[in-house]
């Protein structure tokens, strides 16, 4: 039984990835990312808004932990991508994702079809709430410390078959599945 789990900031390809990643173990797949923008889209505010009213309101934030909590808990061999999936399942294999901020962003601006200019300046906004509130929530200092994680894939320097053949050889490795 695996459990995989996929830590990364906006950009860094946690999504792509994970979806091809489980395609090809043969796993679920489960995004926190999903959750996050259909819980936007039921409130008619953007991403960047919800992170807003999460700053003053858990409530938010709690949604889409207790999922990922309760997720975790009651299935096996899959794969979730969601910032705090590693902390919500602690008996995961916990992967993080790392890749440049210009990168990033760029990725960012063309899936979005917005300025990168505009997508920076979202992204930074974003990032320091997301760090403020794991913080005050969580008393996660710095969710980017790859001491949470069992294994680290620079993201920006490899296509995203090479990302998923990384991490595929490296769970083989490990015994994780056969």
């Amino acid at each position: 039984m695996a459990k995989i789990t996929i830590f990364g900031m906006a950009g860094t390809g946690k999504t792509s990835a994970g979806k091809e990643l489980a395609k090809r173990l043969g796993f679920q797949f489960f995004s926190g990312g999903d959750f996050a923008r259909e819980t936007a889209r039921k409130l008619e505010v953007d991403i960047n808004e919800l992170d807003a009213l999460s700053e003053t309101d858990r409530k938010y934030d709690q949604e889409i932990d207790d999922a990922v909590e309760e997720f975790g808990k009651n299935n096996d061999n899959f794969v979730v991508e969601c910032r705090l999936a590693w902390y919500f399942i602690p008996d995961s294999f916990k992967v993080c994702f790392v890749c440049d901020f210009d990168e990033r962003t760029k990725r960012i601006a063309i899936r979005e079809g917005k300025d990168l200019a505009t997508v920076r300046e979202e992204t930074r906004q974003r990032e320091d709430s997301i760090h403020e509130r794991f913080s005050k929530y969580y008393d996660i200092p710095d969710i980017e410390d790859r001491g949470h994680f069992d294994y680290t894939v620079d993201t920006g320097c490899d296509s995203l078959l090479e990302v998923v053949e990384s991490i595929t050889k490296e769970i083989k490795l490990r015994r994780i599945i056969a």
